[in-house]
């Protein structure tokens, strides 16, 4: 995909920006971790990363996307926020879910993503309502999080408590019947400040801008509540609470179809019956406890519970034109309980500065589920049919049930040598059980590694080298025709391969970086046709995914804040007959994002936003492609200081501002759609 010219030249842009800073500023200073947020741009990452770092040790990029651009964006879905992270493509939101790859390998609703650091549920759409910013962790975190995808992590933090109060009340109006209410209270409960707390809730209404083929609408109802409490028992000790609840009903739009021309069949048109929905209910809580054990270590720990139920009902079109349907009901109960204990200690060895992490994470995985379906014809289904009077998940006469378990023992040690270098490694044993519906048990041991090493040419400035692993475990041989049938299965196994630099301008207000990255993950399964109707299934199956990426996030003047990224990305699979040099699906190879505020003396704020998105495949034999796409937003807002404590704030945002054609993410079976040109109209108070 890159000549040997261009890709030299962007390696070089990429590690000599900041060897050429260096060439003026002298190294006179040791780094620390300052916290501060410039714009968009954040200095720490400790959430994610389980100890304290800042952007310039973490050898690897983490990218954040954080509250100031959310709310400007108006964003209600974790697929509004991710748009702005060149390296996040989106899939398929079939079953109103989002699913989402992170350099080109999907992000599973187990393993893929993370609330306040600890493994986090995603099966469901995410209350952004209860968040202050999102972490997207690029490449595999196999050392501190266990099973998880090649790609990275996404990590969602919470909004804390704050010592002064604070009011945010806003009220969303916009296109589609679109409305949202928030209300946002926080602050001291008592007169020392050692008891303070948040609390959140978030009513949301929208219909789709696609209606059915009988002229009724699509709607979606969600309420999110939110409760995070705080309490300093001493000086070096606090306890923290929270429990959080979505509640979302919403009716079914699986997609469009494409026919075999590549043309969308009725793209305004939703083809689910008005009786396909489905009614999601989510409880989330916890206990965390920090402590100053000394001066040089501290602890971290909790547990978390995480229920999540649903009950959905389904009706499918098959084929087109044949009239075959299918539908079903289901009724499914996840329970996903996580706990971890981490120590970190900062020492000085023979002169040298040890930052320490040593702890143990584990998680419980629970399911349950009850389903029937039909599959019957009807020679007036595409105008609707009924609902079959016997489709009730209570007819099921079983219950699926499988549980995992999974836990990691990890340690690291981030080693400052001197001003200029710095080095990390870390090593996790984890041990993994899996217990199947049928009963059938399987366990995995896997050593997980991770090196890197950084070199600061300047206090502002740093070049990393790292590697690190991942695994995902896979089933068994099911099929009774394979000659390795009931043959137990290596796990997927990741490897990343990543130089990059990172430079802080403009007095430290703006953070530029940029990473070059090879990722392999082998033992995928390939099943190939043997004579007289057998399959043999291996696992010589390959994915190389090679990539640039690029970004910048800050300051640029006291007026102007940018958030922008751009990633190229080679992505193939390897070693399969059928799919031997072909893309994964919904991965574009050229990926752009840019987000900008200018701020005005009078209180007026602008937004420029444009998103690019290449052309992408939408099945895995690379037959269904759509095309690339540009999409621009942009938004005014305006803050009237009513008095010292009171902002009022009026927003006008506006989505698709060139109503551009697109298709975003999911296959031929059930494409998603892009809304053309929307408006949102926001009126908030701050005190």
């Amino acid at each position: 995909m890159f000549s040997k010219s261009q890709l030299t030249l962007l390696i070089g842009a990429v590690l000599s920006a900041p060897v050429a800073y260096a060439e003026s500023t002298e190294v006179d200073e040791h780094m620390v971790v300052t916290g501060r947020d410039y714009g968009y741009k954040a200095d720490t990452n400790s959430t994610a990363m389980r100890m304290e770092m800042t952007q310039l040790e973490t050898p690897g990029q983490v990218a954040v996307i954080d509250e100031q651009l959310i709310d400007e964006q108006r964003a209600s879905t974790l697929g509004e926020v991710l748009k702005n992270d060149s390296s996040i493509s989106e899939g398929s939101k079939s079953t109103n879910r989002e699913r989402f790859y992170l350099r080109g390998f999907e992000l599973g609703s187990s393993s893929g993503f993370l609330r306040d650091g600890v493994q986090h549920w995603s099966h469901y759409r995410q209350p952004i309502e209860l968040l202050e910013r999102v972490e997207v962790l690029k490449g595999p975190s196999g050392l501190l999080y266990g099973q998880s995808a090649p790609g990275g992590l996404i990590n969602m933090v919470s909004k804390k408590p704050t010592y002064e109060t604070q009011v945010n009340v806003s009220q969303d109006i916009g296109s589609n019947n679109h409305t949202r209410t928030v209300a946002d209270v926080s602050g001291s409960l008592n007169v020392d400040q050692t008891l303070r707390a948040r609390a959140i809730i978030a009513k949301e209404n929208k219909e789709s801008w696609r209606t059915r083929f009988d002229g009724t609408s699509v709607d979606t109802d969600r309420v999110v509540g939110g409760l995070f409490i705080d309490y300093d028992i001493n000086d070096s000790v606090m306890l923290s609470a929270h429990v959080d609840h979505t509640d979302e009903t919403g009716d079914l739009d699986n997609g469009s179809r494409v026919d075999e021309n590549g043309n969308v069949i009725d793209p305004d048109i939703v083809k689910d019956q008005n009786w396909a929905k489905t009614d999601n209910k989510v409880t989330n809580y916890g206990l965390n406890l920090k402590a100053n054990l000394n001066d040089s270590w501290a602890l971290n720990t909790g547990i978390n519970r995480q229920f999540y139920e649903r009950q959905r009902t389904e009706s499918d079109i098959i084929a087109d034109g044949e009239n075959k349907f299918k539908s079903s009901d289901r009724h499914d109960e996840w329970t996903f309980d996580t706990a971890f204990v981490d120590f970190t200690g900062d020492i000085d060895v023979l002169g040298m500065n040890h930052k320490l992490l040593a702890g143990m994470n584990g998680v419980h995985y629970d399911y349950k589920r009850e389903y029937v379906s039909h599959t019957f014809e009807s020679a007036d289904g595409q105008n609707g049919f009924n609902k079959p009077a016997d489709l009730d998940y209570r007819n099921d006469d079983k219950v699926d049930h499988s549980k995992k378990k999974q836990y990691g023992l990890y340690l690291q040690d981030l080693v400052t040598f001197n001003d200029q270098w710095q080095a990390l490694a870390g090593v996790r044993f984890a041990y993994d059980k899996d217990i199947s519906s049928k009963g059938v048990e399987k366990t995995y041991h896997n050593v997980l590694p991770k090196f890197g090493i950084t070199y600061h040419p300047t206090v502002n400035s740093s070049i990393y080298g790292v590697y690190s692993e991942s695994f995902e475990p896979i089933g068994d041989v099911s099929d009774k025709d394979d000659i390795n049938y009931g043959k137990s299965q290596k796990p997927k196994q990741g490897k990343l391969y990543e130089l990059g630099s990172k430079i802080e301008l403009f007095d430290n207000n703006l953070m530029l970086s940029g990473a070059l990255f090879q990722i392999e993950q082998e033992n995928m399964q390939i099943t190939e046709d043997l004579d007289g109707g057998a399959t043999e299934t291996t696992q010589v199956g390959k994915q190389v995914h090679k990539g640039i990426e690029l970004s910048a996030s800050g300051q640029v003047t006291s007026a102007l804040s940018v958030n922008a990224s751009t990633t190229i990305l080679d992505a193939k699979y390897k070693n399969d007959p059928s799919r031997e040099g072909k893309q994964p699906v919904d991965v574009p190879e050229f990926t752009a994002s840019v987000w900008t505020n200018y701020a005005f003396e009078n209180g007026t704020d602008v937004n420029l936003g444009v998103f690019h998105v290449g052309s992408r495949y939408g099945d895995s034999a690379n037959t269904f492609k759509k095309d690339a796409y540009t999409r621009v937003d942009v938004g005014v807002a305006h803050t009237y200081k009513y008095d010292e404590k009171l902002d009022v704030i009026g927003r006008i945002n506006v989505e698709n501002l060139l109503d551009t054609d697109y298709l975003a993410g999911g296959s031929n079976k059930g494409v998603v759609v892009g809304e053309g040109r929307n408006f949102m109209a926001t009126l908030e108070f701050k005190y």
